[in-house]
């Protein structure tokens, strides 16, 4: 039996990598003689540096830089091999979890130190630069990662406005960089909200980034604001573009900003490991998240994998550390079934410890039943 193995990390708790292998040890205690390949694969957001690093030709840079607080911190990014393309993971500098929980505020949060570390790429040969998007602590629509490359943000005072969501609403007038005209940017969007709305960055997201809910309303007034003043200086509606709301509008903005082309994070990743062959080829495929719930719909691996499974009529399992109903919507994108990993009552604290142990044991329980049925 083949079995392909490809889930994506669980936030604040595991990588992809460990995922995958607490899956892989799980099946071995049933039966360790079928061929299993693990993929820890990412939408485009956490752990695709490591997916590059195992994955691709190239090697990680290491440089100093800051998180969403403005605090020094050590990153790194993936330079490929052969070529001047380098791939920037938002998280790695303005993730969410670099931040206490204390210290999350997504009206004071920026992009900056992401931009640094675009900017340590560029000043290291590279003219095409690949962000990926997810698990950010921002809510700025990119303007941090403007401000870090030169761009100018201005106020009535014609002065560089403050990190931030909250100093959005400042914004007078948007200078670009003549040297940016020669880089190419590409975003890989982790999930396919618009910037605005219900279902936008703000509403949809701030609220895990540490927003009060009156809050809220503020940011997404002042990301509307940023907005027009972006269609007015730059000739460019960045709100209703698909995945724009990623990582707190920075795909939007820097659509709007730089010109970044925007792409389906899942769906390039893939690419890279020709995924789609090796669900053609396999018998059983698990995947895993931390949380499913409405949020994946709009892009995450199970959700994109279900599809890809559905099309080729193959048995997708998926494991979660938490599930939100309807189920039907999950079923309906490809996915055969669902387990939790909790396998009895346990606080979210103990569940976060003990998750490589629950995730081989319902791996186990799982396999051992599907093995049986074929």
């Amino acid at each position: 039996m083949r079995i392909l193995i490809a889930p994506d990390s669980f936030k604040e708790c595991l990588s992809a990598n460990k995922v995958a292998r607490s899956i892989a040890t799980g099946i071995k205690k049933i039966n360790p003689n079928h061929y299993i390949e693990e993929i820890p694969i990412s939408d485009g957001g956490e752990g695709a540096i490591e997916f590059l690093k195992k994955n691709c030709d190239g090697k990680a840079v290491e440089h100093e830089t800051e998180n969403a607080i403005g605090n020094k911190i050590l990153s790194e990014y993936f330079k490929f091999s052969n070529s001047k393309t380098a791939w920037i993971e938002l998280s790695k500098a303005s993730g969410l979890s670099l931040i206490k929980k204390k210290n999350r505020n997504p009206g004071l949060t920026s992009t900056y130190g992401t931009g640094l570390s675009i900017n340590h790429a560029i000043k290291s040969g590279c003219s095409d630069i690949i962000l990926s998007l997810g698990g950010s602590a921002t809510n700025d629509a990119g303007s941090g990662i403007f401000h870090a490359l030169g761009g100018k943000l201005l106020d009535e005072n014609n002065k560089q406005i403050e990190r931030g969501c909250e100093s959005l609403i400042k914004i007078k007038q948007i200078k670009t960089p003549k040297y940016l005209n020669n880089i190419k940017f590409q975003i890989a969007y982790d999930v396919s909200n618009p910037l605005l709305g219900i279902n936008g960055a703000t509403k949809n997201y701030s609220r895990q980034k540490g927003a009060t809910l009156d809050q809220i309303e503020k940011l997404e007034k002042n990301i509307f604001h940023f907005s027009q003043i972006l269609k007015k200086d730059l000739k460019i509606d960045i709100t209703k573009v698909k995945g724009g709301g990623s990582a707190g509008g920075t795909a939007a903005g820097l659509y709007g900003l730089l010109g970044a082309k925007l792409t389906n994070g899942f769906k390039l990743i893939a690419e890279f490991v020709n995924l789609e062959e090796k669900i053609k080829l396999s018998d059983i495929i698990f995947t895993a998240e931390g949380k499913l719930d409405y949020q994946s719909l709009n892009g995450k691996v199970p959700i994109e994998l279900g599809k890809l499974a559905k099309k080729h009529k193959k048995t997708l399992i998926c494991l979660a550390g938490s599930i939100e109903p309807p189920y039907e919507n999950f079923y309906r994108n490809g996915i055969s079934a669902i387990f939790n990993i909790q396998n009895k009552p346990i606080s979210l604290g103990k569940s976060i410890k003990e998750a490589e142990s629950q995730i081989s044991d319902v791996s186990s329980r799982v396999f051992s039943f599907f093995e049986k049925i074929q």
